[in-house]
């Protein structure tokens, strides 16, 4: 990463630069965790299931437009998507309290067990891949990380 001096000397990355880098980072970080996923395929679930899954359990009573926009996937594929989570017991839809035509989603007993089992499958693929690190390379990691997800949690 190229970048401009600060005070002391070293050089800053640019705001594109570490834009980049994180991107590059994530891309990373799903390429190593994809296969670990995979592999166990706890309830025969992809990444958008896996995805799905986390952002109904952070957001309980999701509707599927909110399910779309964060998984990026168009209305009907996430419709299908959940269809088949529901089938599977992962997932129930509800009627919205305030209007019966719009629904809510939920994770299950079990899809709340599906999502921690790969969720646990790409901590081991990721914890094997830091066991070389340092005391202070980990310390390091753990600081950057701690810094960077405030800036991801925005709104």
């Amino acid at each position: 990463m190229t970048g401009q001096s600060t005070r002391r000397g070293t050089t800053a990355p640019s705001r594109r630069e570490v834009a980049e880098a994180v991107v590059e980072i994530t891309l990373l970080v799903t390429r190593l965790v994809t296969p670990e996923v995979r592999r166990l395929r706890p309830k025969r679930l992809s990444l958008s299931h896996v995805r799905a899954l986390g952002f109904l359990d952070a957001n309980p009573d999701a509707d599927l437009s909110a399910l779309a926009d964060y998984v990026g996937l168009a209305l009907p594929s996430t419709s299908t998507l959940i269809d088949g989570l529901t089938r599977r017991g992962l997932v129930v839809r509800r009627a919205a309290p305030q209007d019966r035509r719009r629904l809510r989603l939920r994770l299950t007993d079990s899809g709340k067990g599906a999502l921690g089992a790969a969720l646990a499958a790409a901590r081991r693929a990721l914890d094997a891949r830091f066991a070389g690190l340092s005391p202070s390379a980990r310390a390091l990691v753990g600081r950057g990380l701690a810094r960077l997800r405030p800036f991801l949690m925005r709104g």
